[in-house]
């Protein structure tokens, strides 16, 4: 493990183990590791008051945690190169001259607010009220990622972390399906000038969606640090990552029994990471959930039951979190209300 300390709060350990360390007076990595170094790993069991097992388990855990952030840490400490703003801007075109190509949606009202689809290189949150359609705009942009680039898309794979149980395969195969027959329908009306490219078809889009299904709150932020590794893995075989999704970036935040100022950091950690990843030349598209605000007069008490307030759904994860990403696309079956702003 490595000698460099780390306070426990900011390691990605379970809540459970990181509430039992703390009840037992363990506060830093450094106290871990003095533990077991004074009496080996049945001292640190002891200490713990848990059997041999689990405490042999818990020290894998802890030692695990610091291996990550050490080296996250010491990838971020490397200097960067620096860059002029022409260097920047000639990057965001291709060899052609045009502006990287963004991930179409087919609905064209929601295209046409974003400035042709969901950008490359930016951090897109999808908000709405349950049942409105998040999901199945996710699962559409997937499948919508490998639209060949003679018509239009980026041919690309796509990576779908599912939070909630809500990719369905078999919507996206309906997806892909319709996809598909858009395609031979262009091709049939372009009189030859276009072709139906190889390997085009429901089975090879569905193949390249990459799905991982979390269920926690630590294995969802593990999940995300890993992805940079698998794009590089899918890049070795010839294949790119051009969009990445999280359904739903809030689920197990508001599900976790941690305390929030873990919460908060989390958070903040995920958030810095999906830039990076975004910046990578791809489109990161977040869903998030609504949740109920109460304004007005203050709180009621016992001898004032009829205080006035009111209640409002907002986006989910606070202001913090709305600064963190480039375009908020607020989905809603009322018209009147706004549809998308850039925090």
């Amino acid at each position: 493990m490595s000698s460099v300390p780390f306070k426990l709060s900011i390691l990605p350990l379970r809540p459970s183990t990181l509430s039992l360390l703390n009840r037992r007076g363990f506060n830093s990595s450094t106290d871990v590791i003095a533990s077991k170094a004074s009496g080996g790993i049945s001292n640190f069991a002891a200490e713990l008051d848990i059997p041999l097992v689990e405490a042999s388990g818990m020290y894998r855990e802890v030692e695990a945690a610091v291996k990550s952030l050490s080296s996250l840490t010491a990838s971020s400490s490397r200097s960067q190169p620096t860059q002029t703003a022409a260097s920047i801007l000639s990057a965001q075109y291709n060899q052609s001259g045009l502006k990287t190509r963004p991930i179409i949606s087919f609905a064209q009202s929601i295209d046409s607010l974003l400035g042709g689809g969901f950008q490359p290189k930016e951090v897109t949150e999808i908000v709405g009220s349950p049942g409105v359609g998040k999901s199945q705009l996710a699962m559409q942009l997937c499948v919508d990622a490998r639209l060949p680039k003679q018509f239009g898309g980026v041919e690309g794979d796509s990576i779908y972390i599912d939070s909630e149980g809500s990719f369905s395969p078999e919507r996206c195969w309906d997806m892909a399906h319709a996809l598909c027959s858009h395609i031979q329908g262009s091709v049939h009306r372009s009189n030859g000038t276009k072709n139906l490219p190889e390997n085009f078809s429901e089975d090879t889009i569905l193949d390249s969606i990459h799905v991982f299904r979390v269920y926690d709150e630590t294995t969802q932020s593990a999940t995300i640090q890993s992805i940079p590794d698998y794009i590089k893995r899918i890049e070795n075989n010839g294949r790119l990552i051009k969009l990445v999704v999280i359904d739903s970036i809030a689920f197990h935040y508001r599900c976790s029994s941690s305390d929030y100022k873990s919460r908060t950091k989390s958070l903040a950690r995920t958030a810095s990471f999906l830039a990076d990843i975004a910046s990578k030349n791809i489109a990161v598209v977040v869903v998030n959930q609504m949740t109920t605000k109460v304004s007005g007069s203050s709180a009621s008490s016992e001898t004032n039951l009829s205080a006035d307030f009111s209640t409002s759904l907002i986006p989910a994860l606070g202001e913090s979190w709305a600064h963190a990403v480039t375009t908020r696309l607020l989905l809603s079956t009322d018209t009147s209300e706004s549809m998308s702003n850039r925090p």
